[in-house]
């Protein structure tokens, strides 16, 4: 039986990354059903392109007010997805996600039941993995080997196929994230319900201009400072869910954080400390709602 994919595709000013991730979800070897783009209200020309296929019925462009991040960007696309469906399988994307062709069928491949269904995501045109989306194994990774499938307790939103099943179990990612870890709290969130995978066979490719991880510490932009209090938060939210254990291992690397930022050669180390010491007493109090599948949607399935 064909599965039905619904692809949830974030973008925000990189209209010329977008068309060609596009352009690849279209040459699937297996068809998505629909294409839900989520312009978070970008800048550019992005607006007026997106007008191109406001008539073509295997689009639905959504134009949001206002930046709410790649979290608010995925809950809001994904909530219009399951509104619409339902689908079986809801493929998330970023805009600078390139899937080879065969991407979404070696997804649908595998047989073992799933929530999560991470793609192998290498960096631009190399061999080499994204350094950011690699997945977090699970304690037992090996379950699933035999399958050519790796089991994972997270992944990233790059390339993320999620089941129908497991957003009426989980709900969607909390939108409060704004940007940065967002995708992790999701697929750890489903993977304590249901078994998570990574398929090596499915490559995407992600275009970021270096291939990084988030660091603060070597952060040269001062503009890109910022964004480091909404990792240190929603890490210290993550930490607290997961229990006193990993609360505790999270504040041992907040405080190593600090001292690597103060004895280490780098450029504005008070703005860097100003920011993740705002960002993690942040954590502490923030508590924001698990959005969830309501019973009328369920029954409108």
């Amino acid at each position: 039986m064909n599965k039905e994919v619904a692809v949830v595709l974030v973008t925000f000013n990189r209209l010329e990354l977008l068309k060609k991730s596009i352009n690849s979800v279209l040459s699937q070897t297996t068809p998505v059903k629909k294409i839900f783009i989520i312009n978070n209200h970008s800048t550019d020309e992005t607006e007026n392109y997106l007008k191109g296929y406001q008539n073509d019925n295997r689009f639905k462009v959504i134009n949001l007010k206002e930046n709410l991040g790649g979290a608010g960007g995925f809950s809001a696309g994904l909530k219009a997805a399951y509104g619409d469906g339902p689908y079986d399988y809801y493929w998330i994307m970023d805009d600078d996600t390139l899937p080879e062709p065969d991407a979404l069928k070696n997804l649908l491949k595998v047989e073992l039941p799933a929530g999560v269904l991470a793609s192998n995501v290498l960096w631009c045109d190399t061999t080499d993995e994204a350094i950011m989306n690699v997945p977090e194994l699970a304690y037992d990774w090996m379950n699933g080997s035999l399958d050519n499938v790796i089991k994972i307790d997270s992944s990233s939103f790059v390339s993320m196929l999620v089941s129908n099943e497991a957003i009426e179990l989980c709900g969607f990612p909390i939108k409060e994230f704004f940007i940065w870890g967002d995708d992790k709290e999701y697929s750890s969130r489903i993977t304590k319900k249901l078994n998570g995978y990574f398929v090596p066979e499915s490559i995407v490719r992600h275009q970021t201009k270096s291939n990084s991880t988030v660091d603060i510490i070597n952060e040269p932009n001062k503009g890109r400072i910022n964004r480091y209090f909404y990792a240190e938060r929603n890490g210290l939210y993550i930490a607290k869910r997961d229990g006193l254990k990993t609360t505790i291992k999270n504040e041992l690397s907040f405080l190593s954080l600090i001292i690597k930022i103060c004895i280490r050669k780098s450029n504005f180390k008070l703005k860097k400390l100003k920011t993740i010491i705002k960002g993690h007493f942040a954590g502490w109090f923030f508590k924001p709602k698990v959005e969830q599948v309501t019973q009328k949607e369920k029954l409108n399935d």
